[in-house]
């Protein structure tokens, strides 16, 4: 069924590719009409990388304390830019505002005779110029950002020399805007190594956390590790097993809470609680789905982020507390005479009325948080590889998940109903620990969670512990919870042995 879905997925994306061909197609068959047109678009892009050695030459005489050189030089840029202007702004608007304006705040810095700033407009502008000769700038309004890792990388060393240059106001929106642009790369980064990926979403959490305490020490060597850990990771292009281990290492976790709840529905042999579940998962994958193609085709990927960060921050904090109550109701039913007793008369009832769409809701929002994910890793992807590899590591990657569905169904439904429950309340309770904990991990992303740091609190990526009381102090209250109701039902079980001469009843 997820294969199904994929391929339409898949489909539409090469429909979109196809229509786009033939725009662009009978887009070639005008310019060849209209050639002077076409020279001069073909030459703004081409011509503006003249600027460049200007630009460095004004950064040789700002570095040299030569204010006087370094005007002159800027002078120079300036007026090789004023020949270029009217076919950059003919270009793209949205372009040629972007270099305008950071040429004004360099013109301003060099007036003002500030070294610092000066230095740092100059690696602005010049970055600006650079993406818009290589179409990297996102001057188009409905088009999806091509931000690469070296790129993102860039960033993090523009904003480490900021904080070098005393230019802490510079350096806290380069923090701000590395969280908006890292949905433009993480996918390249989970697809090469999880861990670097957790580290990263931690590290992004800590330097909004300590640039809040201005605390620029920690926030430089922040920045050092990122690099660090981002540089090996750089390369143009991806293989089967990239796009092979992106649906696996998130479709692992849905698919546990996706399976415990089918497999609690055949032991109850609920006949229409399969199709509850279904439905919410294939609900799941339709609205990813539908959310990737509007992020591609009508949204702006980077705007998008802290949406999406939303979308999975709300969706595992609800999550979680709906895992809460399924570890608690398989805890219960545990033991045979419980069980037994709800079978008799309750089955139908008890699952039936409320529990089954709360079973579909579940499924539901099991698939939104990772199938979101999955659909805008891809996304990051396709256009980097083959799409015969990438078709072929889609397949391989779901394929890896069907097979290790059916065995987590085939091997629930052979084992005794005391273990199986144990069992399956056990993953369940991991799974509501964690989703709380990366819920708000993801909500402090966003922006919408304080992002204060204690550095007490250890990273255990696992089990989604962060170092923060925002996300871990909610996942400790849930642990003492679970330890308080099995040591009231333990001590309740003692008593009752007790009561009756040494033979235990089961606590309902």
């Amino acid at each position: 069924m997820i294969l199904i879905f994929i391929c339409i997925y898949v489909r539409c994306l090469k429909l979109f590719k196809r229509v786009n061909i033939l725009v662009i197609i009978l887009y070639l068959v005008s310019l060849s009409i209209f050639s002077i047109g076409f020279a001069e678009e073909n030459t703004a892009r081409d011509a503006i990388k003249t600027l460049i050695p200007l630009l460095e030459k004004v950064e040789i005489d700002v570095s040299n304390d030569d204010l006087e050189k370094a005007n002159l030089s800027f002078n120079d840029y300036k007026n090789q830019f004023l020949k270029l202007k009217n076919d950059i702004r003919s270009d793209s608007i949205i372009g040629y505002s972007e270099i305008e304006s950071k040429t004004a705040a360099l013109t301003i810095s060099l007036l003002n005779e500030d070294k610092n700033k000066s230095l740092t407009d100059i690696s602005s502008l010049t970055k600006t110029i650079k993406d818009y000769s290589d179409d990297t700038l996102n001057d188009h309004p409905n088009k999806i950002e091509k931000m690469s890792l070296s790129s993102y990388i860039t960033l993090l060393k523009n904003a480490k020399e900021s904080i070098s240059n005393k230019d802490m106001n510079q350096a806290i929106e380069q923090v701000q805007q590395l969280r908006k642009d890292w949905l433009g790369v993480e996918g390249d980064v989970v697809s090469q190594s999880q861990s670097i990926y957790n580290n990263s979403e931690k590290h992004l959490v800590l330097l909004e956390g300590y640039i809040q305490q201005n605390n620029f020490s920690k926030v430089s060597k922040i920045l050092d590790q990122m690099i660090t850990d981002l540089e090996p990771l750089q390369k143009d292009s991806y293989g089967i097993w990239d796009a092979a281990l992106i649906p696996i290492r998130e479709g692992v976790e849905a698919l546990l809470v996706i399976g415990s709840l089918l497999a609690v529905t055949k032991k109850a042999t609920v006949s229409n609680g399969r199709k509850w579940i279904w439905g919410g998962t294939i609900s799941g994958l339709l609205v990813s789905m539908l959310i990737g193609l509007l992020v591609t085709y009508f949204l702006k990927a980077i705007s998008f982020g802290e949406n999406n960060f939303l979308i999975n921050g709300w969706s595992g904090v609800i999550a979680s507390i709906m895992l809460l109550y399924v570890s608690y109701w398989l805890h219960r039913n545990s033991n045979m005479k419980n069980w037994n007793s709800f079978i008799k008369g309750k089955t139908e009832k008890a699952i039936s009325n409320g529990k089954l769409i709360s079973f579909a809701v579940l499924s539901f929002l099991a698939i939104l948080r990772e199938g979101l994910e999955t659909v805008i890793f891809l996304i990051g992807m396709v256009n980097r590889m083959p799409i015969e590899k990438f078709l072929m590591g889609i397949v391989v990657g779901i394929g890896i998940l069907v097979i290790f569905g059916i065995l987590m169904l085939k091997v629930g439904s052979f084992l005794p109903l005391k273990p199986f429950f144990f069992v399956s309340s056990i993953i369940v309770f991991y799974l509501c620990i964690k989703f709380m904990g990366t819920g708000i991990h993801s909500l402090q992303l966003s922006g919408l969670i304080n992002s204060a740091v204690n550095e007490s609190i250890p990273t255990v990526s696992f089990i989604g512990i962060y170092p923060s009381w925002y996300s871990t102090l909610p996942q400790l209250i849930i642990s003492l919870m679970a330890v308080g109701v099995l040591t009231y039902q333990y001590v309740n079980k003692k008593k009752l042995s007790k009561t009756n001469g040494g033979t235990t009843h089961e606590v309902k």
